[in-house]
């Protein structure tokens, strides 16, 4: 029997919610009330809607861009974090911007050609490299799709992948209801999988990630149910690289030049006029995208062990710096702000 997911008729976009709006803010919630612990993230980003919901809500654009009432009632009424300013947004997770509909953003039109959805599904978050994620929330099910540029962490083959409708394409991603979602990401957090660094650097990304595992792997599965002491013996040979930072020194450097959405559309609209929407499409379609970027080759393995090695030092050093400042039951946000910015500031891996 096919593993694929089934398919979405109209009938079924129109037939009522499974899944009430009360319990999908309060997951919202609750997941934004944990990130602002964070050392990166402002703690008064965190906005509530009034009661008669948020007036800067784009409700007309969403109405053109099919956008069910039920999507915009629930927009309306939904916490958010009000990005900082500039061309700054507060990152979610690796290379993933929130969407602050409260004040006017949208999700990037070209989202509906490279992955049309249903009328009742609307996207809470935009990648903001193509190693990012967009967080699909369905408001019939009360679920979030992480759906990813790259086809990442499909549910099924890749050959069944292909051969759905593009329409389709978005259900093979992993689903999750959009609590359970919220607090796989807050375990994350919890347990230092993820540990991000305030980016003072150009572009969007207000964090550098760094991980102490992959995500998604066995010995990520491992630490989310220990009892999450961390150690550089912990069970990793000299040559597994057990840490990722995919805003590196060069990306930084990259983002100081780096054009944003608007840019790239002001661009194309000079060059194509009312071409400029297909043929973005058209680019972005056509990228041969590769998850990461091709390895130089290694001429000195004993200097890539060294340089291995002092990067797993300095995951040590920053996960002790969260743990010495009591994350995350008795945590000291300002102090270990204050030691991270000093770690940042003399780490030259950062």
């Amino acid at each position: 029997m096919s593993s694929s997911p089934p398919t979405q008729d109209q009938d079924t976009w129109d037939s009522a919610p499974s899944y009430s709006h009360d319990e999908i803010i309060a997951a919202v919630h609750e997941f934004y009330v944990a990130i602002i612990k964070l050392p990166y993230i402002d703690p008064d980003a965190l906005v509530l809607p009034p009661a008669e919901g948020w007036p800067g809500v784009r409700e007309d654009e969403l109405r053109k861009r099919g956008k069910t009432d039920e999507v915009v009632g629930l927009l309306r009424h939904l916490p958010y974090l009000r990005n900082p300013g500039g061309r700054k947004k507060w990152m979610l997770s690796p290379d993933t911007c929130e969407i602050a509909y409260c004040d006017g953003e949208m999700y990037d039109d070209i989202m509906d050609e490279l992955q049309p959805t249903p009328p009742h599904c609307i996207w809470l978050t935009t990648h903001d490299s193509r190693d990012g994620v967009d967080l699909l929330l369905d408001t019939h099910t009360g679920s979030v799709t992480q759906w990813a540029m790259l086809g990442g962490s499909l549910m099924f083959p890749y050959d069944e992948y292909e051969q759905l409708a593009k329409e389709d394409k978005w259900m093979a991603y992993p689903t999750l209801p959009a609590r359970d979602f919220f607090q796989l990401w807050q375990a994350r957090w919890e347990k230092l999988v993820w540990l991000p660094v305030h980016s003072p650097a150009g572009g969007r990304a207000t964090a550098l990630w760094w991980y102490r595992v992959m995500p998604g792997s066995d010995d990520e599965e491992a630490i989310l149910i220990s009892d999450d002491e961390f150690t550089l013996d912990s069970g990793h040979g000299d040559d597994e690289d057990v840490s990722s930072s995919p805003e590196s020194e060069e990306q930084d450097e990259d983002d100081e030049t780096a054009l944003s959405d608007s840019e790239v559309n002001d661009i194309l609209q000079e060059a194509f006029g009312g071409e400029a929407q297909s043929k973005r499409v058209e680019f972005a379609l056509a990228q041969d995208y590769e998850p990461f970027p091709p390895r130089s080759p290694v001429l000195d393995l004993r200097s890539e062990r060294e340089k291995r090695s002092e990067k797993r030092t300095k995951i040590q050093e920053l996960y002790q710096i969260y743990k010495d400042n009591g994350w995350p039951s008795n945590f000291d946000r300002e102090k270990c702000k204050l030691e991270i910015e000093e770690f940042r500031q003399k780490s030259s891996l950062l």
